[in-house]
């Protein structure tokens, strides 16, 4: 008894999609005279045409169209079972712990997660806790999470540092009565002028990327106060004449009274990538990093000064 090929079957479904012969080839990665000989193939097969060439395009028969409806389901279900097949032979099941340092990064995680599960009906996500600024990686080193999503850059050599997953800018966290306040923009060298609230974190590296030892132009800059958690350094500046540099999903979920952000000229991008323990690297790790990939980088946009955003009245 004669059959459709795999490739036959493809040609026929993607054709159906593009309803071009360039196309489909591209996407086949073949050429389009053999996109024509599958499909004549198909044709033959089948004893009618399943397209018709038009001077306009192809277009489908009403044959190739009630075809498409019954075979387009039934190769979906083969195409499920070989991806069931092949995770559970490449060990993609199991559930995979999830930690995060930010708001939106741990949003996003969450849509990445069900992408993830999606794909790969075998493995479950579970999204555990937030990390704390002081130490954002702890949870990593303690095996209560198996990734992250968190702010780079990461120094540590026995962590792998995967697809970027959020872009953000800084923006500058002050009280609401500073006079820095009364301005509607902020630069790094305003740093060297106030004493500055920075990251207790033992990642020196980290730290600068954020809180620099000097401004651009060169003046020092005074590390004045150091936080574990973010929540103690917005108490800091509420109450102090400090400030601080803070990535822009901090200031966005972190909305009082006593504080306002203004934008910073010509601010750094901050990027969030996923991260995971060397050691423990394994196909379930490997195959959430590639659904991030492929979702590719939230761009992360938010102004301050926007009438509904926290603070934007108070400049004068």
């Amino acid at each position: 008894m004669n059959a459709l090929e795999r490739q036959e079957i493809e040609a026929f479904l993607i054709l159906c999609e593009e309803l071009h012969f360039g196309r489909t080839a591209k996407r086949m990665l073949i050429s389009p005279a053999r996109v024509t000989q599958l499909i004549q193939k198909a044709e033959r097969l089948v004893g009618a045409p399943l397209f018709e060439r038009t001077s306009r395009g192809v277009v489908l028969t009403e044959l190739g169209q009630r075809f498409r409806q019954d075979l387009e389901p039934a190769h979906e279900a083969v195409q499920e079972a070989v991806r069931r097949a092949v995770d559970s032979g490449r060990g993609i099941t199991g559930v995979l712990r999830l930690g995060f340092l930010g708001t939106t990064n741990g949003m996003h995680l969450l849509e990445l997660g069900r992408a993830f599960e999606a794909k790969h009906e075998g493995a479950t996500t579970r999204l555990l806790l937030e990390s704390e600024v002081g130490d954002r990686l702890r949870p990593l080193v303690e095996d209560r999470v198996d990734l992250m999503a968190t702010l780079l850059p990461v120094s540590d050599h026995d962590i792998v540092v995967g697809p970027v997953i959020l872009r953000e800018r800084l923006v500058m966290a002050m009280s609401a009565d500073h006079p820095l306040a009364k301005r509607e923009q902020s630069s790094m060298e305003d740093l060297a002028d106030y004493p500055v609230i920075a990251s207790s974190s033992k990642d020196e590296l980290w730290i600068e990327h954020f809180v620099p030892r000097r401004t651009p132009s060169g003046r020092p800059i005074d590390r004045a106060y150091s936080v574990d958690t973010l929540q103690a350094g917005m108490a800091f500046i509420a109450s102090r004449p400090t400030i601080g540099p803070i990535i822009t999903q901090f200031a966005m979920f972190n909305q009082h009274a006593g504080i306002t952000y203004r934008p910073i000229e010509q601010a750094p991008v901050i990027e969030s990538a996923l991260v995971w323990p060397a050691a423990k690297e394994n196909e379930l790790i490997r195959a959430f990093a590639r659904v991030a990939e492929e979702h590719g980088p939230v761009e992360l946009e938010w102004d301050p000064l926007a009438p509904t955003s926290p603070g934007a009245g108070d400049a004068v």
